[in-house]
């Protein structure tokens, strides 16, 4: 026993004497959220990558700090299709149609029932990460807005009045 706990402090030492530090966990809705993005090495996506991540695909997700799920999807010509709620009945489900587009650094979305909203949009293996670009009442910017975690090509949830 004594041979297991000299063994453990020797670790521990050799880990702090190589720079080893843990992981401090960054809280989604904190303005610091977009620079622990960048320093797990995600790099944000350039105007073309988000249009070529956005067109023609319908993404699951969560928003921030919540469990509860979305559903959108985004045409190749601009349309987007945004259910704020995915558990709601196909039959009997409220979606927002409006328009989306790739400009700079952002994604911007624009819905006749809610104001001008522009993400910067990070990716890697667990999905397509919106990061706010201005502050809103409840989070500042660099905060995270939403993550999609499942891509599917194509209109999947066959929402109405979609053309490309």
């Amino acid at each position: 026993m004594r041979h297991v706990a000299q063994l453990t402090a020797i670790l521990c030492l050799a880990l702090a004497l190589a720079g080893c530090k843990k992981e401090q966990k960054v809280k989604e809705n904190s303005a610091e959220y977009e620079a622990s993005l960048n320093g797990r090495g995600l790099i944000q996506l350039s105007a073309v990558e988000t249009e070529e991540a956005l067109s023609d695909v319908t993404l699951h997700g969560r928003y921030g700090q919540s469990e509860r799920r979305w559903i959108e999807y985004y045409s190749k010509g601009g349309v987007s299709v945004f259910q704020p709620d995915a558990e709601q009945n196909p039959k009997r489900r409220l979606v927002y149609i409006g328009t989306w587009w790739a400009e700079l650094d952002r994604a911007c979305f624009s819905y006749p029932e809610r104001k001008l909203d522009c993400y910067r949009l990070y990716r890697d293996e667990a999905g397509l990460y919106f990061v706010r670009t201005e502050d809103d009442p409840e989070n500042p910017a660099g905060s995270l807005a939403a993550i999609a975690d499942r891509a599917k090509a194509g209109n999947t949830e066959k929402y109405p009045f979609v053309t490309n």
